[in-house]
């Protein structure tokens, strides 16, 4: 098989623990799209998180698209035209902010490019540091929404997230879909939007089968890209469901995991 697009998640995936793209593998995946092949950077952030990383890798110069708010849109870097988005009822997202409020998580959402968050706990400074955006708690915000919005994250204990997840899917299944991409983040958008719906968008778009796209990433977020990509690989410290569901496991997201993908699956050496 000759393999066309990468698609890679971002944080825990592309850049590494000090959060930074690794210089070699920057260099390699600016080179990868000089030889011609798509590269695509697909992440739960919203689109505003993700530029710095995105324009790092030439993406614009290249033509190239970002899936952001785990697959709610698909934005083309060189106009910025947002080609597809799906945001959530706004039935459902008046129960999800009340469920979020009853079990004691914090409500983070995306707002002018700012993170709106209504209240402060140990983890609600994280997605502040990961992405670059200010922050502003603001709990008059959630109560005073009348807009449909792309995606809510609950945040809050480890433990109280992993019991939600299921639950939650439970209880609004039939209209939301519900993940996780950090143990504390559970992460709720439209029920038709996932990174691996998206993807099939994307490839429509670009005129390549899914069968040509090899995907990457760490969380379960990603699980939905990793099963519908041609091939779907999990990085060494991607959790274990996203490697039970991978078709091979690279190195992780400190060791440059990257390299070892583009090498094994697009013959390109990165000595």
């Amino acid at each position: 098989m000759t393999y066309k697009c990468l698609v890679v998640d971002v944080d825990d995936t592309l850049i590494n623990d000090t959060f930074v793209i690794p210089e070699r593998t920057k260099k390699a995946l600016i080179d990868f799209q000089e030889k011609g092949y798509q590269l695509v950077l697909a992440s739960g952030r919203p689109m505003e998180g993700m530029l710095e990383e995105a324009r790092e890798l030439l993406l614009d110069k290249y033509g190239s698209y970002v899936i952001s708010f785990n697959g709610a849109t698909i934005t083309k870097m060189d106009s910025m035209e947002r080609l597809f988005e799906k945001h959530l009822e706004m039935e459902d997202q008046e129960a999800l902010l009340t469920f979020f409020k009853e079990n004691n998580l914090a409500t983070l959402t995306y707002h002018n490019g700012k993170i709106i968050i209504d209240h402060e706990n140990v983890h609600t400074h994280v997605e502040s540091e990961l992405t670059g955006m200010p922050m502003e708690y603001d709990a008059t915000f959630f109560e005073e929404l009348t807009q449909p919005m792309l995606k809510f994250i609950g945040v809050g204990d480890e433990k109280i997230v992993k019991q939600l997840e299921a639950e939650l899917g439970g209880q609004f299944g039939q209209s939301c879909n519900a993940v996780t991409s950090k143990p504390f983040y559970l992460e709720v958008f439209h029920k038709d939007v996932s990174k691996g719906q998206t993807l099939e968008h994307l490839a429509e778009i670009l005129d390549i089968d899914m069968e040509e796209i090899v995907a990457v990433g760490d969380g379960n977020n990603d699980i939905s890209m990793i099963q519908q990509a041609g091939v779907g690989i999990a990085v060494e410290n991607a959790t274990p469901e996203l490697k039970a569901v991978s078709d091979d496991i690279t190195g992780s997201n400190n060791d440059e995991g990257l390299l070892q993908v583009l090498e094994k699956y697009f013959n390109l050496s990165n000595q």
